[in-house]
């Protein structure tokens, strides 16, 4: 016997007391004493002693005997098996004892993963049963089924002569975008949007700044003392968006995202500094403004399905412009584009760069005025739904963040 060989015994060995020390523990005050370490070990060297031989007939015996002693020992008393997940761990046992020798590796961390997998039952359990909605769990469930099975079967070219008309770019990028709210999603979830507007507001902002803004404004409507404190959140949410709107342009346009970091980070920064200067003068209303913001959950079909139908849309509607208008109509479908959605700009105009229909610099300043219309409408949203004072503060905030960008863009621009 070769020294690779008993190595391969030896890590087979530690996988079978490994998962089999977790099964051990794992077990319940009275529950039947079987399936432990020496059980799970010998079936781990099993599969070692398989790979030795190195025959198929012999490997596929030893298995179907392991298979149906676990399928007749569970069969004959069931209320006193050892456990379904625990005769399934037996099985991996095998396969993992008798891969390790030509893949160690592999052998070793898939069992590492699956003693974690099998020790974390309780956590796993209570997390599903407590923290996760029957609503969010179903729409994750489709989000998935829009990455992995309509993603795949989308067509590789683009469809017909409309050469910029392809539906699985498309798609990505609503994978893209929604998988950026998502994350903030369950950063929420982790965080407590409850801690306070502040943390609330940033997260937030990556999902949807029209939606925390509208929110916002509603919360100071019901306690208009707490006007100003909001107006200053509705500040931090819109600043948030930006870092988002610039890993959405560096993805489409590397080009356009060396043109547009200094100006979106430098808002990111003024919105932050100055709402975090703001927020002193109302550090007493701190305690009162707790409270919950509401957040749906990003992985919904029908959000992602409209934010593609828009994209395409914005995207035709801007070469349409560009081509009548030439580069200045950039501005135009910008302008009006931003009052809807400005990451669906941001993506078309981004693309226009990529593809050398326009250039970078005038493409940053489209995208500074898709964000300024974007922020009119929500001042606008600010007054209806909210107080003056929430508009005023949401105004200045707004102002500051823009005037930032003009200047940072107008210097990177020349």
């Amino acid at each position: 016997m070769e020294q690779t060989d008993l190595l391969a015994f030896g890590e087979a060995l530690a996988i079978g007391l490994l998962i089999g020390a977790e099964r051990y523990k794992a077990r319940a005050p009275g529950e039947k004493e079987s399936a432990g370490l020496r059980t799970f070990g010998t079936v781990a060297l099993l599969g070692a002693v398989a790979a030795l031989l190195g025959q198929s007939a012999i490997t596929i015996s030893i298995f179907v005997a392991l298979s149906a002693f676990l399928a007749l020992g569970y069969y004959r008393a069931p209320g006193e098996s050892i456990g379904l997940t625990t005769e399934l761990a037996a099985l991996l046992t095998f396969w993992l004892g008798f891969i390790v020798k030509d893949h160690p590796i592999l052998g070793v961390g898939t069992a590492i993963v699956a003693a974690i997998l099998l020790a974390t039952k309780k956590v796993l359990h209570g997390f599903v049963q407590k923290q996760i909605s029957d609503v969010e769990l179903h729409d994750t469930l489709k989000f998935l089924a829009v990455v992995f099975v309509i993603y795949p079967v989308l067509p590789r070219e683009p469809i017909g002569t409309v050469e910029f008309l392809d539906l699985r770019s498309f798609w990505l990028l609503v994978i893209v975008v929604s998988t950026l709210s998502f994350s903030a999603y369950v950063l929420s979830r982790v965080l407590g949007t409850e801690r306070g507007l502040q943390i609330g507001a940033l997260v937030g902002g990556v999902v949807s700044t029209t939606a925390v803004t509208v929110s916002l404004a509603q919360r100071s409507k019901e306690n208009p003392k707490l006007s100003g404190q909001c107006g200053i959140a509705a500040v931090m949410a819109n600043s948030a968006q930006l870092p988002r709107l610039l890993i959405l342009v560096a993805i489409v346009s590397l080009d356009l995202a060396l043109v547009v970091a200094l100006p979106f980070l430098a808002m990111f920064a003024a919105g932050l500094v100055g709402a975090w200067l703001l927020e002193r003068r109302f550090r007493s209303q701190r305690e009162a403004s707790s409270g919950e913001l509401p957040l749906s959950n990003p992985y919904s079909f029908w959000p992602a399905l409209k934010f593609a139908l828009f994209f395409v849309v914005v995207l035709l509607g801007t070469k349409a412009v560009t081509m009548i208008y030439g580069e200045s109509g950039i501005y135009i479908a910008s302008a009006v584009a931003g009052l809807g959605d400005v990451s669906a700009i941001t993506l078309s105009v981004g693309g226009m760069v990529d593809h050398s229909s326009v250039s970078a610099e005038a493409a940053a300043r489209a995208l500074l005025l898709a964000i300024a219309a974007n922020a009119s409408l929500k001042e606008v949203l600010a007054l209806m739904n909210g107080t003056r004072e929430f508009a005023f503060w949401l105004g200045g905030g707004l102002l500051t963040i823009l005037a930032t960008g003009l200047v940072a863009v107008s210097m990177v621009t020349l």
